[in-house]
């Protein structure tokens, strides 16, 4: 990702803050009670799709991930394609999660180059 300005970063925590709200809205959301397991952050498959729901992959990786670099002023990626994916898994279900896939479309939005 390309510098960022003090703003950007401060919406991009919102946004994050929004993604987390939506999952918790859709009850998806875990908190430490629901952490997977150790080994299943060690999966090989992108979105850890073999050893967890897309919607712990969201919450245990993506977001704690974003925070973590947020939080200590490292570089953030510089790309991000996380819409398509939870589109094709909540397919034949896009209403209910309507929301926050429009939520994922933005935070792919503030990763293009």
């Amino acid at each position: 990702m390309a510098k960022q300005s003090s703003e950007d970063l401060v919406l991009l925590a919102a946004l994050l803050d929004d993604i987390e709200q939506e999952l918790r809205r859709l009850g998806y959301w875990q908190g430490d009670a629901g952490r997977p397991e150790a080994k299943a952050f060690a999966s090989a498959i992108p979105f850890c799709l073999d050893t967890m729901q897309f919607h712990q992959w969201l919450e245990y990786v993506l977001i704690a991930k974003l925070r973590a670099l947020l939080r200590a002023g490292s570089p953030l990626p510089e790309r991000m394609h996380i819409a398509p994916m939870a589109q094709e898994f909540w397919r034949g279900r896009w209403n209910e999660h309507r929301q926050l896939i429009a939520l994922l479309k933005r935070l792919d939005g503030r990763f293009k180059d």
